[in-house]
């Protein structure tokens, strides 16, 4: 059993390096693309696209059906079952490629302005790709080939980001923004089909109930919560014009995209390793609790920072005249202190065949982000922002806690706890920050952004340290890490 558990956490700490590492030149990689991409690019352009890609990702919920988690979580899966969910993944992909191509009239419709019904079209293909590299990707999750995954993660999106910013280089304005997606979806694709050398066999479509139930209630999660994550560019793009919903895409690309680049790669590391352990309670709880101590520690001091430093963060990365998209990024910043540790509760749900009840979790969730959209809309895109972070924190981290109390191991108070301690150390440090003198906030925006980052992660750190449990979190984390550096 000791072997086991050693085997395990060596499989979670390579899984973790290998993908956090990736991760990490993806951000770079990310962060690379907003700031050049802003200033190759004009507000209208960013407005243009993301118009569009809310109805494309919409359908594009649809690719799997959620079968390719199914493949990952289920204890044994034979070569027939693989070989029927690849069929079924292409035909829902090439359907949801088609569908999207004959609702683009429609969308160019609805917002008023006919280039969206090319832009649309365009971005349909990587529906198609995406459907076609599931099952590869869903058999090197399931047999713990994190580093090939990595790689693969970051050729597309090396590739992606010189598409992308290439074409804008060379005058073709929003066109780039589509085109890059599709390049960096065909790079995935390959790379995942010439690491596997899985070849599927002839065309079947009759699948296991099973597999069809999990895959259905968690794609019902998905296309809610989407739905919900999504309806506020619509609204914007609408109601506001595209200039509005151009500022409100670059500070939400700024803040949030790169949160879901952590805790989305994080998930492909952590649902195969605890599917293996779902029935040993204790053991997915703990492993479960120092997984978010880690995450919450390197995350939600960093998105404090930024937050309390928006407009400094604004000015260096985009340049005064996006100035306008500082108050918007910083209500988005509140909203996301709680989301890289909320976000993780999928696992407890996907791990333990929970799927069900993360599809009612998920109805609940959207329906109150959806009022808070149609509450906050009337003073644009900041009333929009702010709507949605007052309602996180009032109407849906209750009841997301009160509901793994019921399904367990993780308790309403573990869950609350990792993310109070922090929030604890954002507050003091905001407040701090507010008292500094105005040669450190004032006189310079790296000087400024500087001392928020500098406060943050330093009171974050004395909180951590003075708390028996994510002290010795950290001190574990840190002697196994220098350990496996040094090997």
């Amino acid at each position: 059993m000791n072997a086991e558990k050693i085997q395990f956490g060596r499989l979670a700490l390579r899984g973790g390096l290998v993908t956090g590492g990736a991760q990490a030149i993806r951000m770079v990689i990310q962060f690379v693309s907003v700031v050049v991409l802003a200033r190759l690019l004009a507000p209208e352009d960013f407005g243009l696209v993301a118009s569009v890609s809310p109805v494309v990702a919409f359908v594009g919920l649809f690719q799997n059906l959620g079968l390719q988690q199914a493949v990952i979580q289920r204890k044994e899966i034979g070569e027939r079952e693989l070989n029927k969910v690849f069929w079924i993944s292409t035909l829902v992909g090439l359907i949801c490629t088609l569908v999207v191509i004959a609702l683009s009239p429609a969308i160019a419709i609805f917002y008023g302005d006919q280039r969206m019904t090319a832009i649309a079209i365009a971005a349909a293909l990587p529906l198609l790709l995406g459907s076609l590299a599931a099952l590869p990707l869903a058999l090197m999750n399931r047999h713990l080939k994190f580093g090939q995954l990595a790689l693969n993660d970051v050729y597309a999106a090396v590739v992606g980001l010189l598409v992308t910013a290439g074409a804008a280089y060379v005058g073709l304005g929003y066109w780039s923004l589509v085109i890059g997606p599709a390049a960096s979806a065909a790079v995935a694709l390959m790379a995942a089909w010439w690491a596997t050398r899985w070849m599927p066999g002839r065309p079947a479509f009759a699948i296991d109930r099973e597999i069809i139930s999990f895959g259905a209630n968690l794609t019902g999660f998905n296309l809610v919560n989407f739905f919900s994550r999504n309806l506020d560019n619509v609204l914007i793009g609408k109601f506001s014009g595209p200039i509005q919903l151009g500022y409100y895409d670059r500070a939400y690309k700024l803040l949030l995209f790169p949160l879901q680049n952590i805790t989305q790669p994080l998930s492909r590391v952590m649902v195969p390793l605890m599917s293996r352990i779902q029935e040993d309670k204790p053991r997915f709880r703990d492993i479960y609790m120092r997984t978010n101590w880690l995450l919450a520690a390197v995350t939600m001091p960093g998105i404090a920072a930024l937050t309390s430093a928006a407009e400094p963060t604004v000015s260096i990365l985009f340049g005064e005249q996006w100035l306008p998209v500082a108050p918007i990024f910083a209500w988005l910043g509140v909203a996301s202190l709680m989301q890289p540790v909320s976000s993780t509760t999928g696992w407890i749900f996907i791990c333990q065949g929970e799927t069900k009840t993360m599809f009612r979790w998920g109805i609940y969730s959207s329906l109150t982000t959806v009022l808070s959209f149609i509450v906050g809309l009337q003073w644009g895109a900041i009333g929009v922002a702010a709507a949605y972070a007052i309602s996180g924190y009032v109407l849906r981290i209750p009841v997301l806690a009160w509901l793994l109390q019921r399904v367990g191991p993780v308790s309403a108070m573990d869950f609350l706890y990792v993310q109070g301690l922090f929030l604890v150390s954002a507050l003091a440090a905001w407040i701090c920050y507010r008292l500094l003198p105005e040669v450190l906030t004032g006189s310079s925006d790296l000087l400024a952004l500087a001392s928020a980052i500098c406060l943050n992660y330093g009171l974050a750190l004395v909180f951590a340290l003075a708390l028996r449990q994510p002290r010795k979190v950290l001190l574990e984390t840190l002697s196994k890490a220098i350990s496996a550096i040094r090997r």
